[in-house]
Formats: structure tokens, C-alpha cells, sequence
């Protein structure tokens, strides 16, 4: 005899940030849940991020257009979570003057992408620009300095490796997936600190998830206002 079927799943509209695509999906099962579980107690962020997108995978019940940026995975998963578990998440915070942790509680369904699209084409003198794009969590595997979260100065030129695509002169587009990290790096080291800023402002411009949270510090009761910034904020 075969056993009964527990629960009608419902269902959920959501807009994919990076596309405007309106897919569906429904809440993560015990299945998804304990997977993620287990990467949790893992500690290894690898293993975390790889949790994360096969339960968008499992949960997303219409196949979504090209590769989803980390603000996408980042909203999504944070829309399905609500769905699943409860829309407040408790999360440990710490206080800007004496740095004591607090507890604070965050409305998950109203979690929304901050930050504009912006034009992913960068012009950096009359003969070359550079085409942009925005990272997936993929390619934040790639890079040890992203996943262990590195010295600014580290992580910002990594960051900036990834986001490049190409760059475009009069005569051609030079993909740069064919292009070695120390040719990425030459060709960065090489631009003026002005053209430097227009590439460094795409980065730091991009969309995420994110969230403003006030609290009176439990030890110091110092007012705290802070916005909270990525799924690393709010899980």
C-alpha cells in the first residue's frame, strides 16, 4: 500500500532581479532542508553556496533564463526561505560601540534588491572600453579570496577579474575567459586611476538584497542602525 500524499505545495510568483523574469515556486521540503543542514555543519562555504542553488533548483518550478547572478540567489533564496520556514528570521548582530552580539529579529518577506542595474559597458578612452558583468556564486568558487572574504584590496581586484567580460576596441571583442589572470591583472594595473574608478564603481554599485535594522545594544543600549547586506547578513 502506498503511502498518502502529506501536502498540496503551494505556489509563489516571483521576478528573477538580474532578467525580469516572472517564474514561480514553491517552499523547500525536509529533504532540501536537511541537505542544507548538513552543509551548514559543515562550515565550508563551498559546500553552503552548493546547498543553496540546488535547493533553488529543486524549489523553482520553471526553467529560469541564462545564469543567475549572486544578488539573484541571494533574493530568491531568501523568498523561498520565508515561504518555508516562517517570513522573521533571528539573527545575531553586533553592536557598533562595544561590539556585544544581540539578537534581531528581520522581515524576510520584505527583503527587497537594492542598488540599479547599470550599464555594463564601460568606456575607459576613445578606443577601449570594457564590458561588465555581474558575478555568479559559481565564480565566487573559483576564488578563494571571495569565499574567505580577503583583504579589501584583495577581494577587489578578484571581484573585478570576475566581473570583466570583455574588452572592446575598434577592431574586435577580446573575451576575457581566453585571457590568463595575469594578463587580467596587467591590463587593470595598467589604467589610469580615473579609469580605474569607472570599472571599481560598477562593482561597487552592484544590486543586493538588503534590509535597514535598528536596535538598542542589550549591554550598552547604544542605538544601532545598520543595513544589512547579502545572504552572509541574514542567515
Amino acid at each position: 500500500m502506498a503511502l498518502p500524499k502529506l501536502n498540496d505545495n503551494p505556489s509563489y510568483r516571483v521576478t528573477v532581479p538580474s532578467t525580469g523574469q516572472e517564474t514561480s515556486f514553491r517552499p523547500f521540503l525536509v529533504k532540501e532542508q536537511k541537505s542544507m543542514l548538513i552543509a551548514y555543519e559543515t562550515q565550508d562555504k563551498k559546500d553552503m553556496i552548493r546547498a543553496v542553488l540546488k535547493t533553488i533548483e529543486a524549489c523553482v518550478e520553471e526553467p529560469l533564463k541564462g545564469n543567475l547572478t549572486t544578488f539573484d540567489v541571494d533574493y530568491l533564496f531568501t523568498k523561498i526561505r520565508a515561504k518555508s520556514v516562517g517570513e522573521s528570521a533571528n539573527i545575531q548582530v553586533k553592536c557598533s560601540e562595544c561590539e556585544s552580539i544581540n539578537e534581531v529579529t528581520v522581515d524576510l518577506d520584505g527583503i527587497e534588491v537594492s542598488g540599479e542595474m547599470s550599464d555594463n559597458v564601460i568606456p575607459l578612452n576613445d578606443d577601449v572600453s570594457v564590458e561588465m558583468k555581474y558575478p555568479t556564486y559559481e565564480q565566487f568558487m573559483s576564488s578563494q579570496t571571495l569565499l574567505e572574504d580577503g583583504s579589501p584590496t584583495e577581494t577587489l581586484m578578484d571581484l573585478l577579474v570576475v566581473c570583466m567580460d570583455g574588452v572592446l576596441t575598434e577592431e574586435e571583442r577580446i573575451d576575457m575567459s581566453g585571457e590568463t589572470r595575469e594578463s587580467i591583472n596587467d591590463f587593470l594595473e595598467s589604467m589610469t586611476s580615473e579609469q580605474f574608478e569607472r570599472v571599481t564603481t560598477f562593482v561597487s554599485n552592484m544590486p543586493t538584497v538588503s534590509q535597514d535594522v535598528t536596535f538598542n545594544c542589550i549591554s550598552c543600549d547604544h542605538k544601532n542602525t545598520r543595513t544589512l547586506k547579502g545572504m552572509n547578513d541574514f542567515f
